[in-house]
């Protein structure tokens, strides 16, 4: 009875079990379908289902309708449960097939998105959309553990289309959800894994990017047409790994891509072909708003979306240099900025989001810790990096506005201007701050900024002028097939250091603020100047319409001048001087003078003032020049020169030096020590310089040989029939004859008149000279050897010469004549009294004298001696 009842129980328990299960059936299934599907319009259109053995529901097969695929399951077995509640806690898919039918977004709902998201910005617009997702993430209630076998996706294709199929594997177990989709040739390139999380849940999703795209490709995503056709016409590969935690309404992301490849052959709108390598690591975080709350949120609780790079972040990206330059020409680029990137082409350019630099957008606001861009042109590397980047979109409520609170640029220019003085590019290295609004761009520069020419040259070309067969220099860069150019300055070094602020203004002038300190090195100008460092340092102030420049010059250590610059840039005032240089301290300048100077005192100061009408035709610019040199003491070519005076005005006109006329005399010498000394030499000049050097000059006079001499006037070059009028005063005959002594005479008094020389353009002679004491004087002949032998072969000799050994005169008067042979004809009276003989002395004589002999032995200034003597020469050979 006892085994009895037992059955008895169990059947009638199996029976219970069945009846409410199988009566159920419809009910759990509902309850799937409600719980899970519901939000999405799903319709259960097909159901196949029994009750195994274990009392698990068998639906062998299952139909869903959605408005975008059809879903066809086929074996699926739940494992449920009916206490403590109605539960499911297994199911098990055998085969699961999706096809398409109907694009995965559509046009109508992008539209009413964008209508309801027109007026959020940026951060509201990503905050508002990814919530919806997340909020259904998060109340996604799965059961214990699911498991597909088997997953078949077809995405919706037109009627004229190959069909591509997708398999996916989904498993869940506990809170975790695993996805893989493979290509029909089973590669994967998506897997993801889903943990539910208290109050939240995190996402892993790795995909290949070549796949992914091909993926993508064929769903009608809520992009433009010209970029998804850009997207299909573009090679995309590259891994992509991501990890996604929502907690607390906020999402946190760790993104990986590494291996990115994006070759475009059509390039993005006017972009033209590219290619784009690199990888990228970043983390990102960033709060979740709902639609209720995206009008309510206050100033201080804007969102924020921001990003961290984390290990390598590199970007490189390869483009075609001829369409850059054409479309940033019709985007109206400068042509000094089209010439540059002409120069330096550019085949790629690389950026870098430095590790640990951080990228936050609040509202249209963003900020950027550090970034840096590099590129080679050649073999010469440009790079820039920034730190501490914001900057702010334009919108009607927010200015665009961006700020680099520090930057670094690094660069090696190829500049077409500079070209022809030197191979070698320009070396930038900029540091400092950027400020850019919408009125204006500001750049501030730190001390530490420089550009930099290296081995510069200045050649100068000797041309002929057909039309005067005349040659002069000229300045140029290209090698003559007549003669090689030669160097005409050289510059081993320049560099500029640059301190201070440039602005760009709304009405695109500028405001400048710098200071400028240029410094040049090893400056050669061959056979004339060797500087090892020349300096050039400057203020500069104020804008092209009204600049101020204020600079001082020095060479090896030796002030040499300042410039001061005022007004429009395009026509400057420009003033250069220099009060009380050391001439002293300029000698010691490696400077090769044509002739030898030793000073041991003087004094330079100078004024050059003009206004510059046009910078590329500066030669042609008026300048006023005044040079004075005072107490110059030195030797000069082996002759002592003491207290050396000199004032000079003059202009300067495209390359013509003209004196200004002088009230008084402007040259003066205490003393010029020679063989003859000449000391208080005083002389008024006027002189021009226009491819030759010419001179005119009035009332020269100076001291001599115990007298003077004064000449009127005078002129270099000597031109045919000139003439000077040289005017002697008491001229001491002691020292005339002490200049060629000859042993046994002696010769006293002063002697005064005038020698007029003419230059008949061959020659220099002398007509209608005359000369005559102003004194009574001694000539004394006694034991010459010459005279002695005149008296013994010539007895009216003796009589004559007996009188001149002890010779009180009168009257001493010469009539001077010079002919071309540079002998000096003196057709001379002598009267007095020999008191020897107690006799009156009445003598004429005619004398010769070789003046050419007697100035070579003079060594007067070297240039009137040689060209003097030459002149004489010329006759006498």
């Amino acid at each position: 009875m006892r085994f009895l009842k037992f059955i008895l129980i169990a059947v009638i328990t199996l029976l219970i079990i069945f009846t409410i299960t199988y009566s159920a059936r419809v009910s759990v299934i509902n309850y799937l379908v409600k719980t899970q599907f519901n939000s999405d319009k799903i319709a259960l259109t097909c159901l196949n289902v029994s009750l195994t053995s274990n009392m698990a529901i068998r639906v062998n097969k299952a139909c869903l309708q959605t408005p975008k695929a059809n879903i066809q399951i086929v074996g699926i077995t739940i494992q449920w449960q009916l206490s403590p509640s109605l539960n499911i806690t297994d199911i098990d898919i055998g085969l699961a097939e999706i096809k398409g039918t109907d694009h995965l977004f559509s046009k109508k709902d992008d539209a009413l998105l964008s209508k309801e998201q027109e007026n959020q910005n940026l951060s509201q617009l990503l905050s508002t959309s990814l919530q919806t997702y997340a909020q259904q993430i998060k109340q996604f209630n799965l059961p214990t553990k699911i498991n597909v076998t088997k997953l078949s996706y077809s995405p919706f294709t037109l009627s004229n289309k190959t069909e591509t199929k997708y398999i996916a594997n989904l498993s869940t177990l506990a809170n975790n959800l695993s996805f893989t989709l493979t290509t029909s040739a089973s590669v994967a390139f998506i897997e993801a894994k889903l943990t539910r999380e208290k109050e939240g849940f995190s996402i892993e999703i790795s995909s290949k990017l070549s796949l992914l795209k091909s993926f993508l490709s064929a769903h009608r995503l809520p992009i433009t047409a010209a970029l998804a056709n850009n997207l299909t016409a573009s090679e995309i590969s590259g891994d992509f790994n991501t990890q996604i935690k929502y907690q607390a309404s906020a999402i946190s992301l760790k993104n990986q891509i590494s291996n990115i490849s994006i070759t475009s052959e059509n390039g993005i709108g006017n972009s033209g072909p590219f290619k784009l390598l690199g990888a990228l690591n970043f983390d990102s975080q960033f709060d979740l708003i709902t639609k209720e709350t995206t009008h309510e949120i206050s100033a201080k609780d804007k969102i924020t979306v921001a990003l961290t790079f984390v290990g390598k972040n590199e970007i490189l990206v390869e483009y075609s240099q001829p369409q850059l330059l054409a479309k940033l020409s019709q985007a109206g680029l400068s042509p000094t900025m089209m010439s540059i990137l002409e120069e330096n082409p550019l085949t790629h350019v690389t950026i870098k989001p430095q590790g640990n630099a951080r990228l936050t957008l609040n509202d249209s606001k963003g900020y950027l810790s550090h970034l840096e861009i590099s590129a080679i042109s050649g073999a010469r590397p440009h790079q820039v990096k920034f730190d501490n980047i914001t900057f702010a979109l334009p919108t009607p409520q927010i200015p665009y506005a961006l700020a680099v609170e520090h930057f670094v640029i690094d660069s090696q220019l190829k500049l077409l201007n500079i070209a022809k003085y030197t191979p070698a590019p320009v070396a930038l290295h900029l540091i400092g701050s950027l400020n850019k609004t919408e009125q204006t761009t500001t750049i501030n520069l730190t001390a530490d900024s420089s550009i930099t020419l290296n081995n510069i040259v200045v050649l100068k070309q000797m041309t002929e002028d057909k039309d005067n067969n005349q040659t002069h220099n000229k300045i140029t860069t290209k090698t003559s097939t007549a003669q090689k150019p030669q160097a005409l300055l050289s510059l081993k070094k320049l560099t500029t250091n640059l301190t201070g602020s440039v602005a760009l203004l709304e009405d695109n002038n500028l405001n400048i603020k710098l200071k400028v300190d240029n410094h040049a090195s090893q400056l050669n100008i061959p056979k004339k100047l060797k500087i090892t460092s020349f300096n050039i340092f400057s203020e500069l102030n104020g804008s092209f319409d009204d600049i101020q420049l204020n600079a001082q010059a020095s060479a090896d250590g030796v002030k040499l001048g300042n410039i001061v610059l005022t007004g429009p840039v395009k026509s400057p005032n420009v003033v250069i001087t220099a009060k009380n240089l050391q001439l002293t301290n300029l000698l010691s300048l490696n400077i090769q003078l044509p002739t030898e100077v030793e000073l041991i005192d003087g004094l330079l100061d100078y004024n050059i003032s003009g206004q510059i009408n046009a910078l590329n035709n500066i030669e042609n610019t008026p300048f006023n020049v005044s040079v004075a040199i005072t107490s110059l003491s030195g030797e000069i070519n082996g002759i002592w020169l003491q207290e050396l005076n000199w004032q000079q005005h003059f202009s300067l006109l495209a390359g013509k030096i003209t004196t200004q006329p002088n009230a008084k005399e402007n040259l003066t010498v205490e003393l010029i020590e020679t063989v003859t000394p000449i000391s208080k030499l005083s002389i008024n000049t006027n002189w021009t310089f226009d491819k030759s050097f010419q001179l005119s000059a009035n009332k020269l006079k100076a001291n001599v040989l115990g007298g003077s001499f004064f000449i009127p006037n005078i002129q270099w070059p000597v031109e045919h029939g000139h003439s000077v009028n040289v005017q002697l005063n008491s001229i001491d005959l002691e020292q005339v004859l002490a200049l060629d002594e000859k042993q046994g005479i002696v010769v006293t008094g002063n002697i005064s008149g005038q020698l007029p020389v003419t230059f008949d353009g061959d020659k220099y002679i002398i007509e209608k000279g005359e000369l005559h004491n102003i004194s009574n004087g001694l000539i004394q002949v006694i034991d010459n050897p010459a005279v002695t032998e005149l008296k013994a072969n010539n007895s009216q000799l003796k009589l004559a010469f007996d009188a001149l050994q002890n010779l009180h005169y009168h009257q001493l008067s010469s009539a001077v004549t010079m002919a071309d042979d540079g002998y000096m004809q003196l057709n001379t009276v002598i009267k007095g009294r020999n008191p020897d003989i107690d006799n009156d002395v009445n003598l004429n004589l005619n004398l010769s004298y070789d003046l050419l002999g007697l100035l070579e032995s003079l060594s007067i200034t070297q240039r009137f001696e040689e060209s003097l003597i030459k002149g004489l020469q010329k006759k006498k050979e």
